[in-house]
């Protein structure tokens, strides 16, 4: 008969913990998460897959990092999202400036949407996520709150300083734009 040491029994206890732990934290978050992609994206097999990268991130996490929040997988789904719409939009803006060259055209809500989307790339990951859930998603500051693991005050500062910080980095954008116009003229 073969005796079984304590300490691979805590391993092995250690480790079906960590998965039960991973598998209520998957259970509670994925819907919300696959919802939060898909209303950024607009599209199904996408939005899994970007779920899916995001709970595998969570997942190679190391028991040493903090406790994983929904604020985190949600930070991780946008980033993984913004990735693969950047690499859509340079692919897509380089077909519009063909078409654009070939018409004569200018598409003034793409540039406002790149010129956005620009400034929002400079923003902090925190300013970015609370600006996007706020005003794309609809969230209210209590609800922020509450996903983010904040208090209602310190999201309401969050919303002013991140707003004030995107109000600076387009108008950083416009004055550079301008400078760029009435420098070519010579």
């Amino acid at each position: 008969m073969m005796e079984h040491s304590g300490e691979s029994d805590g391993a092995t206890n250690s480790v079906a913990k960590g998965a039960s732990s991973f598998a209520n934290m998957y259970d509670t978050h994925v819907d919300e998460v696959y919802r939060f992609v898909h209303r950024r994206c607009r599209d199904h097999a996408l939005a899994e897959d970007i779920t899916q990268e995001t709970f595998m991130a969570a997942m190679r996490r190391t028991d040493d990092q903090p406790e994983i929040t929904i604020g985190w997988l949600l930070t991780v789904a946008r980033n993984r999202l913004l990735d693969v719409m950047r690499r859509q939009t340079r692919y897509e803006g380089k077909l519009r400036l063909v078409g654009v060259a070939e018409t004569g055209g200018h598409d003034t809500a793409l540039a406002e949407r790149l010129r956005v989307e620009g400034a929002l790339g400079e923003l902090s990951v925190d300013y970015r996520l609370v600006l996007t859930l706020h005003y794309i998603d609809g969230l209210t500051v209590p609800a922020l709150a509450e996903h983010l693991n904040r208090s209602v005050k310190s999201i309401e500062g969050l919303v002013t300083r991140a707003r004030r910080e995107l109000r600076a980095k387009l108008d950083e954008r416009v004055d550079g734009e301008s400078a760029e116009a009435g420098g070519s003229d010579g």
